[in-house]
């Protein structure tokens, strides 16, 4: 008899590990769509959520020029993130493709 079909959503939800993974990563996402408001508009396509993991979140820049405006905006994006409701302390920005990071 063939296993059942299950989707990538039911298998994420199943698996505890996988469901909290997959939680942080969307509350990243929502996140950084409350506080994309406070890059300059040229800017706001090219940064991506990354990881959420306590007080510390990651955001992910599209090159060395982006990251380096992020990171001047961190204070405002951090105040942001607090007023959002989210307890984040530290903002690390990376640059995408590359696995260095600098913190704020």
């Amino acid at each position: 008899m063939p296993k059942p079909i299950v989707t990538l959503q039911q298998a994420v939800r199943a698996n505890p590990v996988l469901a909290d993974v997959a939680e942080r990563a969307w509350a990243s996402r929502r996140l950084l769509r409350r506080v994309v408001t406070h890059l300059p508009p040229l800017l706001r396509d090219q940064v991506q959520a990354g990881p959420l993991d306590g007080d510390t979140w990651c955001v992910l820049a599209a090159s060395p020029a982006v990251a380096a405006k992020v990171r001047q905006l961190a204070p405002v994006l951090l105040a942001a993130a607090r007023n959002a409701g989210v307890a984040v302390q530290t903002l690390q920005v990376r640059v995408q493709g590359q696995g260095s990071a600098r913190q704020r």
